[in-house]
């Protein structure tokens, strides 16, 4: 039954998925637009929220810190369920954290919004690039992952200097807005064209706790 069951995923790869690999790709763009975007946009931010610049700066670190820690846990964690249940999961995380920080009517709100971007961040970014590496036949998984970092390359370039623009056109709380709209789509494509993908065995939470008390991994 095993060996079934392993012939067929071996089928299953032998053609690649290229517009699951690029639904994941538009799903990290969001992402990162997302973290990257109150950097141009902190002092209308502070002004409208009532804050310093510095506290609302803490947007953009609160974020950065759940997304790591996230990233060390979220494997373990979601262990027995589906991949692409999963990762769909972390596009509606993103989408409901725009919305929230478009609507923020305190520094407290706005900072719960961010969280949870955090938390899509660390879990889609961790799994995206594992995932991708099953979507396609192994010769061409180079060519899939230029593709994910490519995307990360992009956002990062372009998500200070368009927030900046369309902060000064529309408001900041606009431009949140809008920057949920590459999750919504990549939501509805990851949606249409990801496959089921069941999970691969990963190590136990104390199995990581071990690693990480090995002398230099916390350190560097």
């Amino acid at each position: 039954m095993s060996s079934c069951i392993a012939a067929e995923e071996s089928q299953a790869n032998a053609r690649p998925a290229w517009r699951a690999v690029y639904a994941l790709a538009l799903g990290v763009f969001g992402l990162i637009v997302a973290e990257f975007l109150p950097a141009s946009l902190l002092t209308p931010m502070a002004a409208s929220l009532g804050v310093s610049e510095g506290m609302a700066g803490q947007a953009v670190t609160a974020t950065a810190l759940v997304a790591l820690v996230t990233g060390l846990l979220i494997t373990t964690a979601t262990r027995n369920i589906d991949r692409r249940w999963v990762l769909m999961f972390f596009s509606v995380l993103q989408i409901i954290s725009s919305m929230m920080v478009a609507f923020a009517g305190s520094l407290e709100f706005l900072l719960l919004g961010r969280l949870l971007l955090g938390i899509a961040i660390g879990g889609f970014w961790s799994m995206s690039t594992a995932t991708t590496m099953r979507l396609v036949p192994a010769a061409m998984v180079p060519k899939a992952l230029a593709i994910i970092f490519s995307a990360v390359s992009i956002a990062t370039v372009v998500a200070a200097p368009l927030g900046s623009y369309f902060g000064a056109l529309i408001g900041w709380r606009n431009v949140f807005l809008i920057c949920a709209l590459p999750s919504v789509v990549a939501l509805l494509w990851q949606l249409w064209v990801l496959p089921s993908m069941r999970p691969e065995s990963v190590g136990s939470f104390a199995t990581l706790f071990k690693v990480l008390r090995r002398p230099g991994m916390i350190g560097g």
